[in-house]
């Protein structure tokens, strides 16, 4: 499934992961996955977001709304994923 500005679920996690002070070695080693298989996701990214660079990536990422400035907390991760916010029933 994609997003209105055609990333998937994965290319957005990768994306809010681009936004993190990490390697794309790190960022493979965080998601199980090989440097190669996070350095195509990020083409992928770059060519359906129009740009060239992390930073744009960022900053067209952060102009749609697909990640925040915050990404410390637990619900800008859940929103990243696709997750619903958990309410609380006490």
């Amino acid at each position: 499934m994609e997003t209105a500005t055609g990333l998937t679920r994965r290319e957005r996690v990768i994306l809010a992961h681009l936004a993190l002070p990490l390697t794309l070695s790190e960022i493979a080693a965080s998601l199980f996955v090989t440097r190669n298989t996070v350095k195509s996701q990020v083409r992928s990214i770059y060519l359906k977001l129009d740009v060239a660079d992390r930073e744009s990536a960022l900053a067209a990422g952060r102009a749609s709304g697909l990640i925040t400035e915050y990404l410390g907390g637990l619900e800008p991760r859940r929103q990243l994923l696709g997750v619903p916010a958990q309410t609380s029933t006490r």
